[in-house]
């Protein structure tokens, strides 16, 4: 059977491994060999069925950032190593000694990966959320549209990273790229739906949705309170939690809380917080509205439960999920820098007007009666299909995939 290698590169959280894991446990199950290569090795060795896996640290770019608040994700690579040709082959060339004996590389936000396969002639996939793939345009579309930005200043972040990736490949014959998005073209599985997108200039493309993902077993009973219920999945870093908390408090609602990491002192009356996860699909039918940081994963679950949401964004992934899902109708959101928010008026609002879950509900329809396992098991027939020799030998040291567009 064959050798497969999951990739990542780029970025932080346990939500890269979540991601591959079930899909490295299928193909093993079906008695392929998968290794891990990971930006933080440690990071999920706690979850279940990781411990049969080898893992090993990925190669990765340290060094000061270019762009303090990259524009586009041109600037998001230029942080990365990639405004050099010298210092991308590196990086490349640290890939290329690991993924050599591959016969497929699954990555999850690694795109030297994808680059190292293309000199070596291994087929790859990326297997992520929209942020890291930027559709195929010149320059990648701006992430800070509501900033001032100069296209001459896009374009030249996009023709550095271009021109340096061009010429690592030139170095091992392979042809050029046009634009940034070309390194994913052809190879993306996108874990989202259009309406969480947040390049809705993307055009036609292969939505998988979300497939299930790990959760917790906790499942306590609701506090008793005469406000809406309210679930919510938060970190303990986020600085205004004990503001949220009172206004909990004052509207009365009962609140399940997950907060990663909470060590405060439980708040009592009507709102229950753990650190300890509990099992997300058999709290969210319950609740009346989410309260979570805006993340993909926990933002598309409240969705397609029906569930409207208030997105408490810490990062800018996180705020322009935020974005797409205001202007689609279906929550609200507070942006990181609001002095003194107002937790109660947005709870109330979500809570009392019933567009919120109306928008919802539209979501929900759409897509709650998805079969999600079936994104993995599509996902996964087309790493198989990956596999097989393309119908020509030629042209493979393009890394070009011989998979036919495989339908969620």
């Amino acid at each position: 059977m064959a050798r497969i290698d999951f990739a990542w590169e780029l970025g932080g959280h346990t939500g890269h491994v979540t991601t591959l894991l079930p899909l490295a446990r299928a193909l093993k199950e079906r008695g392929h060999e998968a290794r891990f290569f990971l930006k933080e090795p440690k990071a999920g060795a706690d979850l279940a069925g990781m411990a049969d896996f080898v893992r090993e640290g990925a190669p990765n770019w340290v060094g000061p950032p270019v762009f303090e608040s990259p524009l586009n994700f041109g600037e998001i690579l230029h942080n990365f190593g990639y405004a050099d040709a010298g210092s991308l082959k590196q990086l490349v060339d640290a890939w290329r000694e690991r993924l050599w004996l591959s016969q497929l590389v699954v990555a999850n936000v690694a795109p030297s990966a994808h680059l190292a396969a293309r000199t070596l002639g291994i087929p790859s996939l990326e297997v992520s959320q929209s942020f890291h793939i930027p559709p195929q345009a010149f320059p990648s579309p701006p992430l800070r549209d509501w900033e001032p930005a100069s296209r001459q200043r896009l374009e030249g972040a996009d023709r550095r990273v271009v021109s340096a990736i061009n010429e690592v490949l030139a170095a091992y014959g392979v042809k050029p790229i046009a634009t940034i998005g070309d390194i994913f073209a052809g190879h993306a599985c996108l874990l989202t739906y259009p309406e969480l997108d947040i390049y809705p200039e993307r055009g036609r493309a292969d939505y998988y949705g979300i497939p299930y993902s790990g959760e917790g077993t906790l499942v306590p009973a609701w506090p008793k309170g005469r406000g809406p219920r309210v679930f919510s999945y938060l970190y303990n870093y986020y600085q205004p939690l004990p503001r949220l908390l009172e206004a909990l408090a004052r509207l009365d609602a009962p609140t399940l809380m997950l907060c990663r990491g909470y060590a405060g002192a439980h708040p009592g009356g009507p709102i229950l917080v753990s650190d300890e996860p509990m099992a997300t699909s058999r709290v969210l039918p319950d609740c009346d509205l989410v309260v979570c940081h805006g993340s993909h994963q926990m933002t598309a679950q409240a969705l397609l439960a029906g569930k409207p949401v208030l997105a408490l964004p810490t990062q800018l992934e996180q705020f322009l999920i935020t974005r797409r899902v205001v202007r689609f109708g279906a929550g609200l959101g507070i942006v990181p820098e609001m002095p003194n928010p107002d937790f109660a008026s947005a709870l109330s609002e979500l809570a009392a007007n019933p567009a919120y879950r109306r928008r919802a509900g539209d979501f929900a329809g759409r897509y709650g009666a998805h079969d999600r396992s079936r994104a993995l098991r599509s996902i996964f027939e087309r790493c198989e299909a990956a596999l097989r020799p393309p119908p020509q030998a030629v042209g493979r040291s393009s890394g070009q995939m011989s998979a036919e567009k495989t339908e969620s």
